[in-house]
């Protein structure tokens, strides 16, 4: 598999890991209890991280190959 292969497949599972975002951040604005919002608030800031990371694994995968392979590894992703 090539770089910008694995960079699309990245950007792709990115996109379904938005889509569960916003799926729990509905469930969290009608949760009735507060241990539930606790809970969903945690599972959201752990998709939180995981979008961020597949963001900046895709980005430094598209740019590998410009300037030596990790000059873009202290960039923003988005």
């Amino acid at each position: 598999m090539q770089l910008q292969e694995m960079a699309r497949e990245y950007r792709s599972n990115t996109a379904l890991l938005e889509l569960r975002l916003k799926q729990l951040q509905t469930a969290r604005r009608h949760a009735g209890q507060n241990e539930v919002r606790y809970r969903l608030k945690s599972r959201i800031n752990c998709l939180q991280a995981m979008i961020n990371e597949n963001r900046k694994t895709a980005f430094v995968l598209e740019h590998y190959y410009d300037k030596g392979g990790n000059a873009h590894e202290n960039r923003k992703a988005v």
